[in-house]
Protein backbone atom coordinates (compact mmCIF):
# COMPACT_ATOMS: atom_id res chain seq x y z
CA UNK A 1 0.00 0.00 0.00
CA UNK A 2 1.36 3.59 -1.27
CA UNK A 3 2.87 6.06 1.55
CA UNK A 4 1.14 8.89 -0.31
CA UNK A 5 -2.65 7.19 -0.59
CA UNK A 6 -4.59 4.60 1.27
CA UNK A 7 -7.50 2.87 -1.22
CA UNK A 8 -9.67 0.15 0.91
CA UNK A 9 -12.68 -1.48 0.48
CA UNK A 10 -15.17 -3.02 2.09
CA UNK A 11 -18.79 -4.98 0.89
CA UNK A 12 -21.88 -5.47 2.57
CA UNK A 13 -21.07 -9.17 2.19
CA UNK A 14 -18.60 -11.59 0.60
CA UNK A 15 -20.46 -14.59 1.08
CA UNK A 16 -23.05 -15.14 -1.66
CA UNK A 17 -25.69 -17.79 -1.71
CA UNK A 18 -25.62 -19.03 -4.87
CA UNK A 19 -27.99 -19.40 -7.76
CA UNK A 20 -29.42 -16.30 -6.33
CA UNK A 21 -28.68 -13.09 -7.75
CA UNK A 22 -27.35 -10.57 -5.15
CA UNK A 23 -27.20 -6.36 -4.56
CA UNK A 24 -23.62 -5.96 -2.54
CA UNK A 25 -22.79 -2.69 -1.30
CA UNK A 26 -18.99 -1.22 -1.43
CA UNK A 27 -17.98 1.20 0.50
CA UNK A 28 -14.13 2.71 -0.79
CA UNK A 29 -12.03 5.32 1.29
CA UNK A 30 -10.23 7.19 0.07
CA UNK A 31 -7.53 8.54 2.88
CA UNK A 32 -3.70 10.16 2.41
CA UNK A 33 -1.08 8.13 3.47
CA UNK A 34 1.81 9.25 6.09
CA UNK A 35 3.60 11.13 3.25
CA UNK A 36 0.28 13.32 2.38
CA UNK A 37 -1.22 13.42 5.63
CA UNK A 38 0.33 16.69 7.52
CA UNK A 39 0.71 18.45 4.13
CA UNK A 40 -1.76 20.68 1.45
CA UNK A 41 -1.74 22.81 -1.78
CA UNK A 42 -1.23 26.46 -1.09
CA UNK A 43 -4.30 28.23 -1.25
CA UNK A 44 -5.75 30.92 -3.32
CA UNK A 45 -8.75 32.30 -1.09
CA UNK A 46 -11.28 35.17 -1.79
CA UNK A 47 -13.89 35.49 1.24
CA UNK A 48 -16.45 37.81 -0.84
CA UNK A 49 -18.90 39.20 2.46
CA UNK A 50 -22.30 40.05 2.80
CA UNK A 51 -21.97 43.39 5.31
CA UNK A 52 -25.52 45.01 4.59
CA UNK A 53 -27.41 46.56 7.60
CA UNK A 54 -28.73 43.65 8.14
CA UNK A 55 -25.57 42.20 9.34
CA UNK A 56 -25.47 44.43 12.28
CA UNK A 57 -24.44 43.82 15.84
CA UNK A 58 -23.36 40.17 16.78
CA UNK A 59 -23.32 39.05 13.32
CA UNK A 60 -20.88 41.14 12.06
CA UNK A 61 -18.92 41.13 14.93
CA UNK A 62 -18.58 37.01 14.83
CA UNK A 63 -18.25 36.75 11.21
CA UNK A 64 -14.97 39.31 11.33
CA UNK A 65 -13.39 36.94 14.28
CA UNK A 66 -14.22 34.11 12.18
CA UNK A 67 -12.24 35.67 9.17
CA UNK A 68 -9.72 36.14 11.80
CA UNK A 69 -9.32 32.63 12.41
CA UNK A 70 -9.00 31.72 9.02
CA UNK A 71 -6.46 34.28 8.09
CA UNK A 72 -4.64 32.92 11.46
CA UNK A 73 -4.88 29.33 9.92
CA UNK A 74 -3.18 30.30 6.66
CA UNK A 75 0.42 30.42 5.81
CA UNK A 76 3.12 32.54 3.44
CA UNK A 77 2.61 30.48 0.76
CA UNK A 78 -1.60 31.46 0.80
CA UNK A 79 -3.19 33.50 -1.00
CA UNK A 80 -5.92 35.55 0.38
CA UNK A 81 -7.65 38.76 -0.90
CA UNK A 82 -11.44 40.14 0.30
CA UNK A 83 -14.69 41.61 -1.05
CA UNK A 84 -17.40 42.97 1.18
CA UNK A 85 -20.13 44.23 -0.67
CA UNK A 86 -23.67 46.12 0.41
CA UNK A 87 -25.20 48.12 -2.69
CA UNK A 88 -21.97 49.08 -3.51
CA UNK A 89 -18.78 46.50 -3.58
CA UNK A 90 -15.04 46.89 -2.56
CA UNK A 91 -12.48 45.41 -2.37
CA UNK A 92 -10.83 45.15 1.62
CA UNK A 93 -7.64 43.05 0.57
CA UNK A 94 -6.59 42.87 -3.03
CA UNK A 95 -5.13 39.51 -3.31
CA UNK A 96 -1.75 38.99 -1.56
CA UNK A 97 0.25 36.28 0.11
CA UNK A 98 -0.32 36.07 4.05
CA UNK A 99 2.71 37.48 4.97
CA UNK A 100 1.59 40.35 7.33
CA UNK A 101 -1.60 38.64 9.44
CA UNK A 102 -1.80 41.41 11.66
CA UNK A 103 -2.03 43.76 9.03
CA UNK A 104 -4.83 41.73 7.15
CA UNK A 105 -6.61 41.42 10.49
CA UNK A 106 -6.60 45.03 10.91
CA UNK A 107 -8.44 45.14 7.75
CA UNK A 108 -11.06 43.02 9.09
CA UNK A 109 -11.31 45.00 11.98
CA UNK A 110 -12.90 48.03 9.55
CA UNK A 111 -15.58 46.36 8.32
CA UNK A 112 -19.05 48.03 9.32
CA UNK A 113 -22.39 47.38 8.39
CA UNK A 114 -24.17 49.22 5.48
CA UNK A 115 -26.52 49.80 2.99
CA UNK A 116 -28.48 46.74 1.07
CA UNK A 117 -27.71 43.25 -0.74
CA UNK A 118 -26.32 43.76 -3.93
CA UNK A 119 -24.95 40.46 -4.83
CA UNK A 120 -23.55 40.09 -8.42
CA UNK A 121 -20.83 42.44 -8.53
CA UNK A 122 -19.13 41.04 -4.98
CA UNK A 123 -18.78 37.93 -7.10
CA UNK A 124 -17.76 39.35 -9.94
CA UNK A 125 -15.04 41.32 -7.82
CA UNK A 126 -13.81 38.02 -6.28
CA UNK A 127 -13.38 36.05 -9.13
CA UNK A 128 -10.90 39.12 -10.53
CA UNK A 129 -8.63 38.91 -7.49
CA UNK A 130 -8.73 35.20 -7.20
CA UNK A 131 -7.78 34.95 -10.97
CA UNK A 132 -4.91 36.66 -10.38
CA UNK A 133 -3.36 33.51 -9.03
CA UNK A 134 -4.92 30.56 -10.57
CA UNK A 135 -3.01 27.93 -11.60
CA UNK A 136 -2.69 23.89 -11.19
CA UNK A 137 -0.44 24.26 -8.15
CA UNK A 138 -3.00 25.90 -5.75
CA UNK A 139 -6.83 25.44 -4.65
CA UNK A 140 -8.80 28.23 -5.49
CA UNK A 141 -12.17 29.12 -4.21
CA UNK A 142 -14.41 32.06 -3.20
CA UNK A 143 -16.77 31.83 -0.11
CA UNK A 144 -19.85 33.78 -0.88
CA UNK A 145 -21.51 34.93 2.75
CA UNK A 146 -25.17 36.49 2.80
CA UNK A 147 -27.49 37.46 5.21
CA UNK A 148 -30.30 38.63 3.01
CA UNK A 149 -32.27 38.44 -0.01
CA UNK A 150 -29.94 39.81 -3.74
CA UNK A 151 -31.36 43.15 -4.59
CA UNK A 152 -30.38 42.94 -7.83
CA UNK A 153 -30.96 39.98 -10.29
CA UNK A 154 -30.60 36.53 -9.36
CA UNK A 155 -29.26 35.55 -13.03
CA UNK A 156 -26.39 37.97 -13.00
CA UNK A 157 -25.23 35.90 -9.88
CA UNK A 158 -25.72 32.67 -11.51
CA UNK A 159 -23.88 33.90 -14.51
CA UNK A 160 -21.19 34.99 -12.37
CA UNK A 161 -20.57 31.77 -10.36
CA UNK A 162 -20.73 29.99 -13.92
CA UNK A 163 -18.11 32.26 -14.86
CA UNK A 164 -16.13 31.08 -12.19
CA UNK A 165 -16.39 27.51 -12.04
CA UNK A 166 -15.34 28.02 -16.09
CA UNK A 167 -12.00 29.48 -13.97
CA UNK A 168 -11.68 26.46 -11.90
CA UNK A 169 -12.56 28.59 -9.09
CA UNK A 170 -15.63 26.75 -6.94
CA UNK A 171 -17.80 29.27 -4.67
CA UNK A 172 -18.80 27.47 -1.38
CA UNK A 173 -22.53 29.40 -0.52
CA UNK A 174 -23.24 30.17 3.33
CA UNK A 175 -26.35 31.96 4.22
CA UNK A 176 -26.63 33.42 7.34
CA UNK A 177 -29.60 34.01 9.59
CA UNK A 178 -32.96 32.30 9.89
CA UNK A 179 -36.32 32.90 8.44
CA UNK A 180 -36.63 35.17 5.50
CA UNK A 181 -33.21 36.71 5.60
CA UNK A 182 -32.21 34.96 2.70
CA UNK A 183 -33.23 32.12 -0.33
CA UNK A 184 -32.22 28.59 1.08
CA UNK A 185 -32.73 27.55 -2.79
CA UNK A 186 -31.12 29.88 -4.80
CA UNK A 187 -28.37 29.42 -2.60
CA UNK A 188 -28.32 26.00 -3.17
CA UNK A 189 -28.37 26.51 -7.08
CA UNK A 190 -25.90 28.79 -6.97
CA UNK A 191 -23.58 25.87 -5.01
CA UNK A 192 -25.17 23.36 -7.98
CA UNK A 193 -23.98 25.72 -10.61
CA UNK A 194 -20.60 25.82 -9.37
CA UNK A 195 -19.48 22.06 -8.81
CA UNK A 196 -18.80 21.49 -12.35
CA UNK A 197 -17.52 18.51 -13.64
CA UNK A 198 -15.64 17.07 -10.98
CA UNK A 199 -19.07 15.08 -9.05
CA UNK A 200 -17.14 13.24 -6.46
CA UNK A 201 -15.71 16.57 -5.08
CA UNK A 202 -16.86 19.16 -1.83
CA UNK A 203 -15.83 21.86 -3.86
CA UNK A 204 -18.71 23.91 -4.36
CA UNK A 205 -21.30 23.50 -1.76
CA UNK A 206 -24.19 25.51 0.04
CA UNK A 207 -24.28 25.53 4.26
CA UNK A 208 -26.98 27.53 6.44
CA UNK A 209 -25.25 29.18 9.41
CA UNK A 210 -28.42 29.59 11.92
CA UNK A 211 -27.01 32.33 14.49
CA UNK A 212 -23.80 33.59 15.10
CA UNK A 213 -22.54 30.73 17.64
CA UNK A 214 -22.43 28.51 14.70
CA UNK A 215 -20.41 30.50 12.34
CA UNK A 216 -16.76 29.53 13.50
CA UNK A 217 -17.86 26.01 12.80
CA UNK A 218 -18.89 26.76 9.63
CA UNK A 219 -16.15 28.91 8.41
CA UNK A 220 -13.47 26.08 10.15
CA UNK A 221 -15.58 23.28 7.79
CA UNK A 222 -14.84 25.54 4.77
CA UNK A 223 -11.13 25.85 5.97
CA UNK A 224 -11.54 22.03 5.84
CA UNK A 225 -12.78 21.65 2.36
CA UNK A 226 -9.75 23.21 1.20
CA UNK A 227 -6.96 21.42 2.64
CA UNK A 228 -6.18 19.20 -0.39
CA UNK A 229 -3.38 17.02 -0.92
CA UNK A 230 -3.75 15.80 -4.39
CA UNK A 231 -5.42 16.46 -7.71
CA UNK A 232 -7.07 15.16 -10.59
CA UNK A 233 -8.09 12.22 -8.66
CA UNK A 234 -10.99 9.54 -10.44
CA UNK A 235 -12.14 6.20 -9.18
CA UNK A 236 -13.14 3.55 -11.56
CA UNK A 237 -14.97 0.33 -10.40
CA UNK A 238 -13.81 -2.10 -12.92
CA UNK A 239 -16.83 -4.88 -13.56
CA UNK A 240 -16.23 -8.26 -15.09
CA UNK A 241 -19.29 -9.39 -17.07
CA UNK A 242 -22.67 -10.14 -15.40
CA UNK A 243 -21.81 -7.27 -12.77
CA UNK A 244 -23.72 -4.37 -12.63
CA UNK A 245 -23.30 -1.15 -10.80
CA UNK A 246 -26.88 0.06 -9.81
CA UNK A 247 -26.16 3.22 -7.59
CA UNK A 248 -22.93 5.86 -6.17
CA UNK A 249 -22.86 7.90 -3.86
CA UNK A 250 -20.72 9.70 -2.04
CA UNK A 251 -20.44 9.01 1.86
CA UNK A 252 -17.35 11.45 3.38
CA UNK A 253 -17.36 14.38 3.47
CA UNK A 254 -20.58 15.15 2.32
CA UNK A 255 -23.42 12.14 1.36
CA UNK A 256 -25.32 13.25 -2.30
CA UNK A 257 -25.92 11.12 -5.07
CA UNK A 258 -23.87 11.28 -7.66
CA UNK A 259 -25.25 11.38 -11.67
CA UNK A 260 -25.76 8.49 -13.04
CA UNK A 261 -23.40 9.59 -15.76
CA UNK A 262 -20.73 7.67 -13.54
CA UNK A 263 -22.59 4.51 -14.55
CA UNK A 264 -20.70 3.56 -17.66
CA UNK A 265 -21.63 -0.11 -18.60
CA UNK A 266 -19.41 -2.21 -16.81
CA UNK A 267 -17.54 0.65 -15.13
CA UNK A 268 -18.30 3.29 -12.40
CA UNK A 269 -16.09 6.25 -13.06
CA UNK A 270 -16.21 8.94 -10.34
CA UNK A 271 -14.23 12.08 -11.23
CA UNK A 272 -13.63 13.08 -7.77
CA UNK A 273 -10.61 15.83 -8.68
CA UNK A 274 -9.37 17.11 -5.49
CA UNK A 275 -8.79 15.13 -2.41
CA UNK A 276 -8.64 16.39 0.63
CA UNK A 277 -6.60 15.84 3.92
CA UNK A 278 -9.03 14.31 5.74
CA UNK A 279 -10.14 12.02 2.89
CA UNK A 280 -13.25 10.92 1.17
CA UNK A 281 -15.53 7.89 0.98
CA UNK A 282 -18.37 6.49 -1.34
CA UNK A 283 -20.84 3.91 -1.62
CA UNK A 284 -21.78 2.07 -4.72
CA UNK A 285 -24.33 -0.64 -5.22
CA UNK A 286 -23.55 -4.05 -7.37
CA UNK A 287 -25.91 -6.41 -8.80
CA UNK A 288 -24.12 -10.01 -8.29
CA UNK A 289 -25.93 -12.16 -10.74
CA UNK A 290 -26.14 -16.16 -9.55
CA UNK A 291 -23.45 -18.66 -9.91
CA UNK A 292 -21.97 -22.01 -8.88
CA UNK A 293 -19.88 -22.44 -5.64
CA UNK A 294 -16.68 -21.00 -5.73
CA UNK A 295 -14.65 -17.74 -5.17
CA UNK A 296 -15.14 -15.07 -8.08
CA UNK A 297 -12.89 -11.61 -8.75
CA UNK A 298 -16.01 -9.86 -9.46
CA UNK A 299 -14.68 -6.26 -9.57
CA UNK A 300 -11.31 -4.07 -9.28
CA UNK A 301 -11.11 -0.96 -8.16
CA UNK A 302 -8.61 1.18 -9.06
CA UNK A 303 -7.78 5.14 -7.97
CA UNK A 304 -5.53 7.46 -10.23
CA UNK A 305 -4.56 10.74 -8.88
CA UNK A 306 -1.95 13.70 -9.39
CA UNK A 307 0.40 14.98 -6.57
CA UNK A 308 2.68 17.71 -6.88
CA UNK A 309 5.97 17.22 -8.08
CA UNK A 310 5.42 13.36 -7.71
CA UNK A 311 3.19 12.88 -11.10
CA UNK A 312 0.31 10.34 -11.63
CA UNK A 313 -0.35 7.80 -9.25
CA UNK A 314 -2.43 4.42 -9.11
CA UNK A 315 -3.40 2.39 -6.43
CA UNK A 316 -6.11 -0.91 -7.31
CA UNK A 317 -7.27 -3.28 -4.60
CA UNK A 318 -9.65 -6.61 -5.97
CA UNK A 319 -13.37 -7.54 -5.01
CA UNK A 320 -13.26 -11.25 -4.35
CA UNK A 321 -16.79 -12.95 -3.39
CA UNK A 322 -17.38 -16.58 -2.06
CA UNK A 323 -20.53 -18.18 -3.70
CA UNK A 324 -21.47 -20.84 -1.05
CA UNK A 325 -24.88 -23.07 0.18
CA UNK A 326 -23.39 -22.25 3.48
CA UNK A 327 -26.43 -20.23 5.05
CA UNK A 328 -24.64 -19.38 8.12
CA UNK A 329 -22.47 -17.73 5.71
CA UNK A 330 -24.14 -15.92 3.51
CA UNK A 331 -26.06 -14.73 6.28
CA UNK A 332 -23.15 -12.92 7.37
CA UNK A 333 -23.19 -8.60 6.85
CA UNK A 334 -20.43 -6.39 7.17
CA UNK A 335 -22.04 -3.75 9.96
CA UNK A 336 -19.96 -0.90 9.31
CA UNK A 337 -20.98 -0.66 5.54
CA UNK A 338 -24.20 -1.03 6.37
CA UNK A 339 -24.02 1.66 8.65
CA UNK A 340 -23.00 3.90 5.91
CA UNK A 341 -25.97 2.27 3.99
CA UNK A 342 -28.85 3.42 6.48
CA UNK A 343 -26.68 6.90 6.25
CA UNK A 344 -27.20 6.82 2.60
CA UNK A 345 -31.01 5.29 2.59
CA UNK A 346 -31.57 8.43 5.76
CA UNK A 347 -30.43 10.85 2.74
CA UNK A 348 -32.67 9.10 -0.17
CA UNK A 349 -35.68 9.82 2.36
CA UNK A 350 -34.75 13.49 2.83
CA UNK A 351 -34.40 14.05 -0.48
CA UNK A 352 -37.40 12.09 -1.82
CA UNK A 353 -39.36 14.01 1.27
CA UNK A 354 -38.61 17.58 -0.72
CA UNK A 355 -39.48 16.26 -3.57
CA UNK A 356 -42.78 14.58 -2.41
CA UNK A 357 -43.91 18.29 -0.51
CA UNK A 358 -42.94 20.55 -3.79
CA UNK A 359 -45.27 18.26 -5.62
CA UNK A 360 -47.94 18.51 -2.85
CA UNK A 361 -47.80 14.80 -1.55
CA UNK A 362 -47.49 15.74 2.32
CA UNK A 363 -48.62 12.69 3.61
CA UNK A 364 -45.72 10.78 1.45
CA UNK A 365 -42.90 13.58 2.22
CA UNK A 366 -43.85 13.31 5.96
CA UNK A 367 -43.65 9.45 6.08
CA UNK A 368 -40.03 9.83 4.32
CA UNK A 369 -38.94 12.70 7.08
CA UNK A 370 -39.66 10.45 9.53
CA UNK A 371 -38.09 7.30 8.08
CA UNK A 372 -35.23 9.73 7.61
CA UNK A 373 -35.25 11.07 11.10
CA UNK A 374 -35.51 7.30 12.96
CA UNK A 375 -32.44 6.15 10.93
CA UNK A 376 -30.17 9.00 12.07
CA UNK A 377 -31.18 8.82 16.00
CA UNK A 378 -30.15 4.81 15.51
CA UNK A 379 -26.97 5.99 14.28
CA UNK A 380 -26.53 8.47 17.12
CA UNK A 381 -27.08 11.65 14.89
CA UNK A 382 -29.97 12.79 17.24
CA UNK A 383 -29.43 16.35 16.69
CA UNK A 384 -30.43 16.32 12.39
CA UNK A 385 -32.61 13.01 13.43
CA UNK A 386 -35.02 15.10 15.55
CA UNK A 387 -34.86 17.88 13.12
CA UNK A 388 -36.38 15.81 10.58
CA UNK A 389 -39.21 14.34 12.72
CA UNK A 390 -39.90 18.13 13.75
CA UNK A 391 -40.12 19.49 9.88
CA UNK A 392 -42.76 16.08 9.87
CA UNK A 393 -44.81 17.69 12.33
CA UNK A 394 -44.36 21.11 11.16
CA UNK A 395 -45.47 20.14 7.41
CA UNK A 396 -48.42 18.34 8.94
CA UNK A 397 -49.93 21.12 10.36
CA UNK A 398 -48.92 23.59 7.92
CA UNK A 399 -48.65 22.45 4.89
CA UNK A 400 -44.90 22.71 4.75
CA UNK A 401 -41.23 23.48 5.99
CA UNK A 402 -40.38 26.60 6.22
CA UNK A 403 -38.39 28.96 8.40
CA UNK A 404 -34.71 27.96 10.52
CA UNK A 405 -36.01 24.72 10.36
CA UNK A 406 -36.35 24.71 6.25
CA UNK A 407 -32.97 25.72 5.95
CA UNK A 408 -31.37 23.48 7.75
CA UNK A 409 -33.30 20.38 6.30
CA UNK A 410 -32.43 21.73 2.81
CA UNK A 411 -28.94 22.73 3.35
CA UNK A 412 -27.65 21.15 6.59
CA UNK A 413 -28.89 17.51 6.10
CA UNK A 414 -26.31 16.15 3.96
CA UNK A 415 -23.24 16.65 6.53
CA UNK A 416 -21.62 13.55 7.68
CA UNK A 417 -18.53 12.98 9.21
CA UNK A 418 -16.04 9.73 8.75
CA UNK A 419 -16.95 6.93 11.46
CA UNK A 420 -14.23 6.26 14.38
CA UNK A 421 -11.29 4.44 14.00
CA UNK A 422 -12.24 1.51 16.22
CA UNK A 423 -11.66 -1.95 16.21
CA UNK A 424 -14.81 -2.68 16.85
CA UNK A 425 -16.75 -2.96 13.34
CA UNK A 426 -19.80 -2.16 14.75
CA UNK A 427 -18.84 1.07 16.15
CA UNK A 428 -21.19 4.15 15.66
CA UNK A 429 -20.90 7.75 15.41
Amino acid sequence: MSDLMKLSMMASKTNIAVSTPTQVHLLLELEPGQVLSNVRLPLNFCLVLDHSGSMAGEKLRTMREAVKALIDQMDENDVISIVIFDSDTETLVPATKVTDKAALKKRVDTIRDAGGTTMAPGIRRGIEEVSKYVDASRVSRILLLTDGQATDREDDSRREVINAAGRSVPVICLGFGGEGDWNADFIQELADLSVGGEVGSRQGYADHIPDPTKIMDIFQDAMSSMQVVAKNATLTVHMVEGVEAHAAYQAVPLIRKLDTSVLQGRNAVIPIGEVEQGGMSFVVSLGIPSRNAGQMRAAQVEITYEVPGKGIQRESVDLILNFTNDASLFREVNPRVMNWVERVEAFKNQTQALELAAQGDMVGATRKLRDAGTILIKQGETSLGNDLIQAADQMEQQGGVGGELGKTINLGGNKTRRLPSSDDPTATP
